[in-house]
């Protein structure tokens, strides 16, 4: 099965196909996993917090949203390296400019720095 390279059910990859990512694809990924977890992680803290379901904060929305834009982002670059790279820009911009503050800064920098990365590699 490792030979054949072949995929398990609803299109999730092996551990071993995350190793041989290409290298400008892992900021990417981890920053929109990051931004997207911690948006969920942030919204199950309040909500235990307060014993109940809680309206959630724009900025927890924001940060889920733009999350998961950058992870179609790193699908889209790997099959076209420049509209990833485009998707997963404005979706780090988006978390810069609109979230803000460390997480913001921190997981909106590094879809940032995977989509410059991948551009610059794909010239």
């Amino acid at each position: 099965m490792a030979a054949t390279g072949t995929r398990y059910a609803g299109g999730f990859a092996r551990v071993g196909e995350l190793a041989r990512m290409p290298t400008w694809q892992v900021p990417m990924a981890l920053g929109g996993f990051m931004a997207a977890l911690i948006g969920v992680l942030t919204y199950a803290f309040d909500a235990a917090k307060a014993s109940q379901i809680v309206a959630a904060s724009p900025n927890v929305i924001y940060l889920i949203v733009f999350g998961l834009i950058g992870l179609i982002g790193y699908a889209v670059s790997k099959h076209n390296v420049q509209n990833g790279s485009l998707v997963a820009a404005i979706a780090g911009l988006a978390i810069v400019a609109i979230v803000g503050g460390t997480t913001g800064l921190f997981t909106g920098l590094l879809l940032l720095v995977g989509a410059v990365w991948g551009l610059s590699a794909s010239r």
